[in-house]
């Protein structure tokens, strides 16, 4: 029954951070931010900032519970703000394309029209140029947007152990 509680405060824990993440991830981005920061390391750095800070208020209240000593207090913000900023280049999300999904235009030549009426070019495969024709169709989208997201989740879970691993120490029930 003690490992059911522990998992259900785990899961409770996990959920509000996860609704910090969606709130300052995307209520607190403008548009323009979201276009260029993959590309753009200090506007991508300036939106990582914000997104850390909207975790800092409930990362200072566990302290002050007991819930994170002031090494795991630091751990967790720089696992918020370096896993974000490394993430949000989209490197992680090309490589998942690449390397599991091998969506077609990644894998097979590139077509493309010449000038001359009915003839093609064909080039040699790009992930790259491939990576790019893929997001922009809708299911290359819905999967671009997806697998970001797991990515960032994934990051909480550390942050959740931080605070699991310190329920035993101050709280009774554990005991």
């Amino acid at each position: 029954m003690i490992y059911i509680i522990y998992l259900s405060l785990a899961g409770g824990f996990f959920s509000l951070l996860g609704f910090i993440h969606f709130f300052t991830d995307f209520v607190c981005q403008s548009h323009a931010e979201a276009m260029v920061k993959h590309n753009n390391p200090k506007i991508r750095a300036a939106h990582c900032a914000i997104y850390t800070l909207g975790f800092v208020p409930l990362l200072i209240f566990c302290l002050c519970v007991g819930a994170l000593t002031w090494w795991q207090l630091i751990a967790s913000v720089l696992i918020l703000f370096v896993s974000h900023f490394c993430e949000d280049t989209y490197i992680p999300v090309y490589w998942w394309a690449k390397f599991i999904r091998r969506p077609p235009e990644m894998t097979e030549p590139i077509k493309q029209p010449s000038n001359i009426d009915g003839y093609v070019n064909v080039l040699p495969p790009d992930p790259k140029a491939g990576f790019v024709l893929f997001i922009q169709t809708t299911l290359g989208k819905i999967l671009l947007i997806a697998v970001d997201q797991i990515f960032h989740l994934i990051f909480l879970w550390p942050i959740v152990w931080f605070v699991m691993s310190n329920l035993h120490v101050n709280m009774a029930i554990f005991k």
